[in-house]
């Protein structure tokens, strides 16, 4: 269906009901679907799509798109999964197996036949499925799906028949559905076929099993027509019977306490005992490159689901591997055979772990995790931070919690130019006082010790300044020049690298050497001609939007949320009605922003005065 290029007809976001109504296809057209994984194919707050798309055939079809990936095709009013979605959930459908040379044949477009099939000895463990049944393909050397199609027959006729074609392809990997850049580039993960998890069994199976598993003894029950035989007892007739009252004495023989003895020396709680003696260190690899790959399982293990896709590869590294480190370890990739983390990620990309894609040259990003993976799915969970102390009861005003944001400063940071003017080394921090005070310091000092008074105020212009030799090659003008104090910090600054410190209520620090966009305020109008306020960047200053979002709900008694905007990388506040007064108050009075990082804030604060 895919073997040649497809044109795109319309693409349109799905609410959340239709990701709801999603997910309820996938648990009532797969019977091995459960609701975990329906729900990790179609996350609540993933970003979905449905792209309408025409096959070359002509054929009209959907391609359900989740976060930039094709997951799912509806093909004449029915779901079928994609290889990528099999990545994820491998026991969705049945699956054949099929020596490696074939694969190259059905992507250059030839159909699989039935003699392509590994039929095992006995047809012991073939998959069972009626004739149109979706299905999946996969080779004897890798366990990940390489093909996805419709059985042409039956599994009862294949394990009879000799010769024909026995699937329909509708996608595979290496077709234009996989190499389409609008749905992420596919590369088929390895999994090892030995490692692979076993496939979800339906009700029947699962049945036939446990029956299996019922072993009776013969000796249970007797032979038709003959009398049940009496207990075997010792054949000495020395031995005296044991009178009627011996069951009722309390002294229990000698046999039960041996055989107790014995049970609890292979107890599973003697085995468990034993365990901890024997890994001291929780199963933490001591080399560098399996602490590597076992902080990865761990990021896969508790943030897979929740991450946004694409991950750069050095926040990757940086903010969620480095975190997961022992506290009593160090983790470094320049310590490891990797040296470097773009051939670390590569080399998980190579066990099956996830997928790496170079955004433009040189920057690399995550583009899809796999946390079905097996040894994820083994993998012990890190041990969790600290627990944060929670605050005092009664430390909140009326909202309850009272939640405490950043304190946001603007700081310059000396460079070369200003160095000797400001008898600072470079790289050093001031803030805009600490930077006026510099500079007053230095046009009005007074040297009292064989240094005539130097005071470069200009004599008739109380607010403007002489420049000197050092001040002119600063601002690149001519000595005893005359220039006015803003003009003077105006062009002091412009010489200095401009940065925003943010310093967080648990004591940390976090300084961001770039001139950050102010925080921007914007109302719009939605559907019913209402207005709604939308607040944007304000992640860039290290606010937590759900607390923010509680807290301006409760503030402004109306609805406020946080949501994303169609194309835009960082999520947004949304508040119900006009509040830009009460956003404007609570940045900067409340929280103590500065006025210039929130732009508009004057004419906000101006027209609710006006009002």
């Amino acid at each position: 269906m895919f073997a040649k290029p497809f044109k795109v007809k319309s693409n349109n976001s799905l609410k959340n009901s239709e990701k709801k109504h999603l997910v309820q296809r996938i648990l009532d057209e797969f019977p091995t679907a459960t609701e975990e994984v329906a729900k990790e194919l179609v996350h609540m707050k993933s970003s979905c799509s449905c792209v309408k798309v025409t096959a070359h055939s002509g054929e009209v079809l959907d391609v359900y798109v989740v976060n930039g990936v094709a997951l799912l095709l509806d093909v004449r009013g029915a779901l079928l999964p994609t290889v990528a979605a099999l990545w994820r959930a491998p026991g969705l459908l049945p699956t054949l197996t099929v020596h490696e040379p074939v694969l190259a044949k059905i992507q250059g477009g030839a159909p699989l036949y039935l003699p392509g099939v590994v039929i095992p000895t006995g047809g012991a463990s073939f998959p069972v499925f009626a004739r149109g049944t979706p299905i999946a393909l996969r080779t004897t050397d890798n366990a990940a799906a390489a093909a996805v199609g419709r059985a042409a027959l039956a599994s009862g006729e294949m394990l009879m028949k000799v010769g024909g074609v026995c699937m329909e392809m509708v996608h595979w990997v290496g077709d234009t559905l996989s190499r389409e850049p609008k749905f992420g580039r596919l590369e088929r993960p390895r999994i090892d076929p030995a490692l692979a998890p076993a496939p979800p069994q339906a009700a029947g199976d699962r049945l036939a099993d446990q029956l299996h598993q019922v072993h009776i003894k013969q000796e249970e029950w007797p032979a038709l027509g003959r009398r049940p035989a009496a207990p075997a007892t010792p054949a000495t007739p020395a031995t005296p019977t044991p009178p009627p009252a011996t069951p009722a004495t309390p002294t229990p023989p000698p046999a039960p306490v041996h055989q107790d003895s014995t049970t609890d020396m292979d107890s599973p709680e003697t085995e468990n005992a034993a365990e901890p003696i024997e890994e001291k260190d929780d199963g933490i690899p001591k080399d560098m490159d399996g602490l590597l790959e076992w902080a990865m399982l761990g990021f896969l293990k508790l943030h897979a689901k929740s991450v946004e896709l694409p991950l750069l590869s050095s926040l990757l590294y940086r903010n969620y591997l480095l975190p997961l480190c022992p506290p009593d370890r160090t983790m470094d990739v320049k310590k490891s055979s990797y040296k470097k983390v773009g051939k670390f990620l590569e080399a998980m990309q190579k066990e099956g772990y996830l997928q790496v894609r170079e955004l433009e040259k040189g920057v690399d990003a995550v583009t899809a995790l796999n946390p079905l993976h097996p040894l994820v799915r083994r993998h012990a969970p890190p041990p969790p931070p600290p627990p944060v102390a929670p605050p005092p009861a009664g430390a909140g005003d009326d909202d309850g919690v009272e939640y405490t944001p950043p304190r946001v400063r603007e700081m310059f940071s000396v460079t070369a130019a200003v160095s000797d003017l400001l008898s600072l080394k470079k790289g050093s921090l001031l803030s805009a006082a600490e930077l006026r005070a510099a500079l007053t310091e230095y046009v009005r000092v007074r040297v009292r010790v064989r240094v005539r008074a130097r005071d470069l105020t200009a004599p008739a212009q109380r607010e403007a300044v002489v420049l000197d030799a050092t001040l002119a090659k600063v601002l690149q003008a001519q000595e005893q020049d005359i220039i006015k104090w803003d003009a003077l910090m105006a062009g002091v600054q412009a010489k200095l690298t401009p940065c925003t410190e943010m310093q967080f209520a648990d004591g940390t620090h976090k300084l961001t050497k770039a001139k950050l966009d102010p925080i921007r305020m914007q109302v719009v109008n939605r559907s019913g001609n209402k207005k709604v306020t939308l607040v944007s960047n304000l992640e860039a200053f290290g606010f937590t939007l759900p607390e923010l979002a509680r807290a301006c709900q409760r503030g402004v008694a109306a609805s406020c949320g946080v949501t994303r905007a169609p194309g835009a990388k960082c999520d947004q506040l949304m508040l119900q009605g006009d509040q830009q007064y009460y956003v404007a108050r609570l940045l900067i009075e409340k929280y103590g922003l500065p006025k210039k990082f929130v732009e508009g804030a004057d004419k906000a604060l101006k027209k609710k005065k006006g009002s």
